[in-house]
């Protein structure tokens, strides 16, 4: 695989992608779910879902944790039915993009070099095209596709900030990066709950919306003073 890749992309649904095996490997894997997509109107995300499931499990079930996790989140924050499973929806769906990434690049058993950096940092803008290709709405795709910006505004693919980053991107965003934290991973030693708490707060203000790092620790207060 060489180290030269470059990427365009021109709204949700096209990207062009030159040079590099993995490049050619990617447009016709891209080909390849559209029309699969297209088979798929009725019920794209679960044809996504099962498909995730099947090829990344590993990711599958970081997506389900997150999809819980961010339900308790939202109901803290106030969200009827109606909102908590379009929140859950975007949990489920926020690692899609990581379908075409290489599993040798997600369970790698160390840091990942800039050029697997590159690739994992793209996994939003594919989840996007995924969702465009399999007919999601147009309101879940932005929002999966915003689940890595940062308040401060110093994050991907876009360097949104604070409330121009949709409001379960936020919410799947600290939940996200809670289940990393305390999850065992090839490259990382999972935390304690205490540590990845802290490290919540921390940042606070910075990478996260304060106000749902705050609804998130209401949560698991209440979890730990029932237990």
């Amino acid at each position: 695989m060489r180290e030269e890749l470059s990427l365009d992309a021109f709204g949700a649904a096209t990207v062009r992608l030159l040079d590099g095996d993995w490049a050619t490997c990617l447009q016709r894997t891209c080909a390849r779910l559209k029309s699969i997509g297209r088979k798929h109107h009725a019920d794209g995300a679960q044809a996504l879902v099962r498909r995730l499931r099947r090829t990344r499990p590993s990711t599958y079930g970081h997506c389900v944790r997150v999809a819980r996790v961010s339900r308790l989140t939202g109901r803290a924050l106030g969200f009827d039915a109606q909102r908590l499973q379009q929140l859950s929806s975007t949990a489920m769906m926020h690692d899609m993009g990581k379908i075409l990434v290489p599993e040798s690049v997600l369970s790698r058993p160390r840091r990942p070099t800039r050029f697997e950096q590159f690739l994992l940092h793209l996994h939003p803008t594919l989840g996007a095209l995924l969702a465009s290709y399999f007919n999601l709405p147009a309101e879940l795709r932005v929002r999966t596709e915003h689940h890595h910006e940062r308040w401060d505004g110093r994050g991907y693919p876009h360097g949104l900030g604070s409330t121009d980053i949709p409001l379960m991107a936020r919410i799947v965003q600290v939940a996200d990066a809670y289940d990393a934290m305390i999850d065992r991973r090839p490259y990382n030693r999972p935390r304690t709950h205490a540590d990845a708490v802290a490290e919540l707060r921390a940042e606070a203000g910075k990478q996260f919306d304060p106000r749902v790092v705050e609804a998130f620790l209401d949560v698991y207060r209440v979890c730990e003073e029932e237990e």
